[in-house]
């Protein structure tokens, strides 16, 4: 085999010396030419080059490659037949034959696909016309994210204008599953790259027994590298039609946000519903931020009725939270203001709110030449109702602490603080009586703890070493028996307890050297603490146990969490009662990963007299293209099931389909479909 390489600049200096006609002809300012193949001609008279057999042709940072190309110097036009392949950048074309423009870069490809390396999209067009690099128009065509020459879907169009960067735009155009034509639309748009563009969501469809028949239709839309935006049309064929915004955005500095809101015309209500929310953190500085939590509903039944997650419908409280923070080396300014709505009470007359409150802490600072340090808990708060005494609350907690102790053996500490409470209280709302009134009660406590540890050599397969240090604890807590009656109760913070009581407490942790070829980890294995409390006098806030004075010792509580295998973890959070013989409370759980998409949790819940009720989850991708999803709370202290929710996503290559059934007390049914495209339809 014979190869020739030609450059379009040396044929007019070395190949023809002998043709003045060529020698003429002026340097391309484009670039060199060059062509690899088995054999090459030329027709002097026309200036045509012909290169046959395993040809190779780059230019400008393209390359082509045929089994046959000619290269017209005069129109410079090249053409290539027979299992041509042309590269540039991220695209590539296959096809019969292409005409390509060398001045203008505009190319002319017969029944050929396109692909580029940016989208998972693979373009097929009876002609494909490369306009530039990032624009490329198509006729007769179909595209498709699945694998040729079967997709299990495609879309086909009479026309299509693809730009690279963005989209492609069709009319005519004819949604296949197979080859069945199943829906026609005259227009419509795609997004070609993996980067965020946008576009329309896929369609959600459900049912729902409380909202009837529904069809979501989202818009995705990128305002900014930092800014993008989802606008939903949601048709409920019980409610209404609904409209949602949902605006998330990252400003200078770290600061952050996130604006939603929906607003529906209830048809069964008859009247307007919706609700806002605002969650945004505001950096100033590393030492200064702002952040706010703001929740709005219509009407204290909107989250019951339109509610989707558990976490939602069945909500206690709708709260709105604003806090700001300045902080300095050892003191910290915040300002704190919440606004709050009892969704489980007749109305919301009675609910405290924080409008506002300002703190200001000092953190722990040794006091100069002596092992004595100060800190400081202060704040004073407006504290308003529609009904009942509203006032003003400032509360402070100066504290001395004296450590010592043998450094490496025994840690231990004393101190002494003084709780100061001052009150200004208004009848009612806009009332014209005011009091005054304030409070003093000191408190005092020890706390001392050593920590005795241990390694020992495993040698095990996989575990090299085993860390086990056991840390004890004892303190002290010491506050008067004070009478508070005369104080006015806003929450807990008013009614400080008087306590004698002594709690101890012993910490075991087990860590592990693991070792898997040349690879070390170090792993937590196990968390285990007791905590068992005597009062010698005093009374203590227990809303799970009953105090007297004959019932001197707290519940036993214990706290575990432990790593029953790198995939497998238990946790335990439980008290139990030492005179009733029976837990307060419990909430053990255990909880599998494969890391692999199979999954499972366990867990119990119990407060005595209060709430007993059984969670469990249950995700599975063994059954690939399968992925099933179980999740229900069965109650025990009102039997029965509080939700349950089934899941079945049927994934393939190119596409899925998801299902979600879901029902819940008050024969509130749900049905949720949802099908993707993979690579085509926006995704946020």
């Amino acid at each position: 085999m014979t190869h020739t390489r030609l450059f379009i600049l040396l044929i007019c200096l070395v190949v023809l010396p002998a043709t003045p006609s060529l020698g003429a002809v002026p340097m391309p300012t484009e670039g060199n030419i060059s062509i690899n193949s088995d054999s090459m001609s030329q027709d002097t008279a026309n200036e045509v080059f012909t290169a046959t057999g395993h040809v190779t042709i780059r230019w400008q940072g393209m390359t082509l490659t045929a089994d046959k190309a000619t290269y017209d110097r005069k129109t410079r036009v090249l053409h290539a037949t027979d299992n041509v392949l042309v590269v540039k950048g991220d695209e590539t074309l296959r096809g019969n034959s292409i005409k390509l423009d060398m001045d203008t870069g505009r190319g002319e490809l017969e029944k050929g696909t396109l692909n580029s390396t940016t989208s998972n999209v693979t373009f097929i067009g009876e002609k494909i016309t490369r306009i530039n690099d990032n624009e490329v128009e198509l006729t007769t065509t179909e595209l498709t994210t699945c694998d040729l020459p079967d997709p299990s879907w495609k879309f086909g169009a009479d026309h299509l204008k693809v730009n690279l960067l963005g989209y492609a735009v069709g009319r005519g155009v004819t949604f296949y599953i197979k080859d069945v034509p199943v829906l026609y639309l005259p227009w419509m748009a795609f997004p070609v790259v993996r980067e965020r563009k946008s576009g329309l969501l896929f369609p959600r469809m459900g049912y729902s027994s409380n909202r009837g028949a529904q069809l979501d239709i989202p818009l995705y839309l990128v305002i900014s590298p930092s800014q993008d935006l989802v606008l939903d049309l949601d048709f409920e064929t019980k409610r209404g039609v609904g409209t949602g915004v949902d605006y998330r955005y990252i400003w200078n500095r770290g600061s952050e946000g996130r604006f939603g809101g929906y607003l529906i015309y209830d048809l069964l209500k008859d009247r307007w519903r919706g609700q806002m929310n605002l969650n945004h953190k505001e950096i100033f500085s590393p030492t200064m931020n702002v952040r706010a939590d703001i929740n709005l509903d219509s009407d204290r039944s909107f989250q019951g009725d339109f509610g989707e997650k558990s976490g939602d419908y069945n909500r206690q409280s709708n709260d709105t939270v604003v806090n700001a923070l300045k902080t300095w080396q050892n003191y910290a300014l915040s300002g704190y203001l919440r606004f709050a709505e009892d969704l489980y009470a007749a109305d919301n007359s009675h609910t405290l709110q924080t409008l506002p409150e300002v703190s200001l802490a000092g953190v722990r600072q040794q006091i100069p030449s002596i092992p004595v340090y100060f800190d400081l808990d202060s704040s004073v708060a407006n504290l308003y109702r529609e009904v009942d005494p509203t006032g003003q609350r400032l509360t402070a907690f100066p504290r001395l602490t004296y450590v010592t102790g043998l450094p490496g053996y025994l840690n231990a500490s004393a101190y002494a603080g003084l709780h100061v409470r001052g009150y200004t209280t208004q009848d009612s709302p806009g009332g014209t009586t005011k009091e005054n009134d304030g409070d003093l009660l000191p408190e005092l406590g020890a706390r001392a703890s050593t920590s005795l540890s241990r390694v020992y050599d495993i040698g095990g397969t996989a575990l090299k070493k085993l860390r086990h240090e056991i840390t004890p604890e004892l303190s002290y807590t010491y506050a008067p028996n004070h009478d508070q009656s005369r104080l006015p109760f806003y929450d807990y913070n008013d009614r400080l307890v008087g306590q004698n009581i002594i709690s101890a407490s012993v910490t075991s942790f087990l860590g592990g050297k693991f070792q898997t070829g040349d690879t070390t980890t170090y792993r937590d294995i196990s968390l285990i603490r007791l905590t068992q409390g005597y009062s010698a006098g005093g009374t203590r806030r227990d809303l799970l146990t009953m105090v007297d004075a004959n019932r001197p010792w707290t519940d036993l509580t214990l706290q575990s969490e432990t790593w029953l295998h790198p995939l497998a973890k238990f946790t335990i959070d439980a008290r139990y009662n030492l005179y009733d013989k029976r837990f307060s409370s419990t909430a053990p759980g255990v909880e599998l990963d494969d890391k692999q998409g199979n999954s499972a949790a366990l867990s119990y819940r119990m407060a005595r007299n209060q709430v007993e009720y059984l969670e469990g989850k249950l995700a599975t991708k063994y059954f690939t293209p399968w992925t099933l999803g179980y999740t229900t709370r069965y109650s025990f202290d009102r039997p029965g099931f509080l939700e349950s929710v089934y899941s079945v996503e049927y994934r393939q290559k190119c596409w899925s389909v998801n299902v979600s059934i879901g029902d819940r007390p008050g024969s509130h049914f749900s049905f949720h479909f949802g099908f993707n495209l993979e690579g085509l339809m926006t995704s946020k």
